[in-house]
């Protein structure tokens, strides 16, 4: 794993910390592709998995499914495999949050879910931008009694494998600005400024994987949860 190395991003209040070197995203990729089995299909027919449970897709709104989040049986199920397979990627997260936030970061296992996986495989659709541009809430769903303001809240994500051109688009109030990826780094921002993933703007081989999570502080530690 590499030290942490903050870099500044043409966006106000986005970070990128290199965490992976390439070579490491290429072994948790192939961690990712070898559990298929373990997948969640997220669309009818379209080829978006998620690998572990997210509290935006998971808990029970309006024309979803029945919550799946605190099933305490499904939520042991996915962190214990994501745990076992993962444990360093995690690790490596961990720290690197730690150390950019200055604050004793941990997991809540017993609550949340872990930081997790995005899968979309190549496909024509994923070309256009047809990812949901949106806010990430999550933290109302998962820890409705824990108060948060935007200083207290993050969003991360980790390409561990990305088509070219893939990033994503933040908005300030009309002006729409694109941030490119970057293999193992992690982008950081708060999650409230409206944004949307760019998933494949170019119609190639390679998948898009994406190592996805929030955190929350909480009683002076920074708390990761997916």
């Amino acid at each position: 794993m590499t030290q942490v190395d903050p870099s500044p991003c043409s966006v106000s209040g986005v970070a990128e910390l290199a965490v992976l070197e390439p070579h490491e995203c290429g072994v948790w990729c192939e961690q990712v592709l070898a559990l298929r089995a373990q997948w969640t299909p997220r669309h009818p027919s379209l080829p978006f998995f998620t690998l572990g449970l997210a509290a935006y897709l998971d808990f029970a709104r309006r024309g979803n499914p029945p919550a799946t989040y605190r099933s305490s049986a499904l939520r042991s199920h996915y962190n214990a495999l994501l745990s076992r397979h993962f444990g360093g990627l995690l690790e490596a997260c961990r720290t690197a949050l730690a150390v950019h936030t200055g604050l004793a970061t941990r997991f809540a296992p017993d609550r949340a879910s872990l930081p997790g996986f995005h899968i979309h495989l190549p496909h024509p659709v994923f070309v256009g931008e047809v990812a949901s541009v949106h806010r990430d809430l999550q933290f109302r769903d998962v820890f409705p009694d824990v108060p948060a303001t935007r200083d207290d809240v993050l969003t991360f994500t980790v390409p561990i494998a990305l088509p070219a051109g893939s990033g994503i688009n933040f908005w300030s109030g009309t002006e729409k600005r694109f941030l490119p990826y970057h293999l193992g780094r992690m982008l950081v921002h708060d999650g409230l400024s409206t944004h949307q993933a760019v998933l494949h703007p170019q119609n190639r081989d390679t998948p898009r994987i994406m190592l996805q999570g929030h955190g929350l502080r909480h009683a002076d530690a920074l708390v990761l949860y997916w």
